[in-house]
């Protein structure tokens, strides 16, 4: 694979750090920067590499004639040998298809991408494609195999920060499908990956995800392990209240269970305080919903 200028490397780097913070704009101007250096250079890999992230960037903002118009120039200087930037390009040509064109002609760039990443051995692309699949699929059982199929390739191509968040939707589609033993193994899969990632509220949330699935399954020791480790670390936490208040209200079902009221009430009231400073009844109706009918069942026993 052609080296890349190492300026030109970092300036990626750090465009890469802002796309995927969500700090689109400030992204934008970075991959504009970095397709003006690579012009000026000569560097054809790291310009289309450039004009593929714009191109995302336009994606991102529903703006796809632009999209396209990125995708058509890079095109014309693509090298399918280089595979970082053939990879970029596939990935975004595979979501402007889905986003423009709609699920038929989506879904087969979507497989071409996937076919082309797994004809190179390009882990990361075979994984992207993989998860773009099961995001845009409308059959569960479609859903489950393409995020194991992203599963095994992540793991086989050491391939670890979507982990994760794959184990996560895989254990949350095998819920929906009464699944529920497989279902709770995943969400343990996806803290195990979760802890290496030392994100703290993602912890939380994972370890709140194993105990409130633990719970459902009936696994209550399992479920309280998991729910006091998470309403421990979301104590003292800034940013943790919404995932500390719905521990706290699993917690108490699993004290109720124990035959322990009191604690349960407790627990209870706690939770119901924290869902309403974090405006559970405006975003989460439904859950706050379960909550209060939980807590009005405990108050009759």
């Amino acid at each position: 694979m052609p080296a890349l200028v190492t300026t030109l490397r970092s300036l990626l780097e750090q465009a890469d750090e802002y796309f995927w913070a969500g700090r689109l704009s400030v992204a934008r101007k970075q991959y504009d920067t970095l397709l003006e250096r690579s012009q000026e250079t000569a560097d054809k890999a790291m310009e289309v590499i450039a004009r593929s992230m714009l191109a995302r960037y336009h994606i991102k903002r529903r703006e796809y004639d632009d999209a396209g118009d990125e995708l058509s120039v890079a095109s014309r200087i693509l090298d399918p040998n280089h595979l970082e930037s053939h990879g970029r390009y596939r990935a975004v040509l595979a979501r402007l298809a889905m986003a423009e064109s709609g699920p038929q002609v989506g879904h087969a760039e979507m497989l071409s991408y996937l076919h082309w990443a797994e004809d190179v051995r390009a882990g990361t692309e075979i994984v992207d494609a993989a998860l773009l699949l099961a995001h845009h699929s409308d059959d569960a059982d479609d859903t489950i195999d393409w995020l194991e199929h992203a599963i095994d390739a992540a793991l086989a191509h050491n391939v670890s920060t979507p982990l994760p968040g794959a184990y996560n939707a895989l254990a949350v589609h095998l819920d929906q499908t009464g699944r529920s033993e497989d279902g709770l193994e995943a969400y343990q899969q996806a803290l195990v990956w979760e802890r290496k990632s030392e994100n703290k509220r993602r912890i939380i949330a994972a370890c709140w995800a194993v105990g409130s699935a633990a719970c459902r399954d009936g696994d209550w020791p399992l479920g309280r392990d998991r729910l006091e480790e998470a309403v421990e670390a979301a104590e003292g936490a800034d940013d943790c209240a919404d995932y500390l208040a719905l521990s706290l209200s699993d917690l108490a079902q699993v004290y109720a269970a124990a035959g322990d009221v009191i604690e349960a009430r407790r627990l209870m009231i706690r939770s119901m305080a924290l869902a309403d400073e974090q405006g559970f009844e405006a975003f989460w109706p439904e859950r706050m919903r379960s909550m209060r009918d939980f807590s009005a069942k405990l108050d009759k026993l």
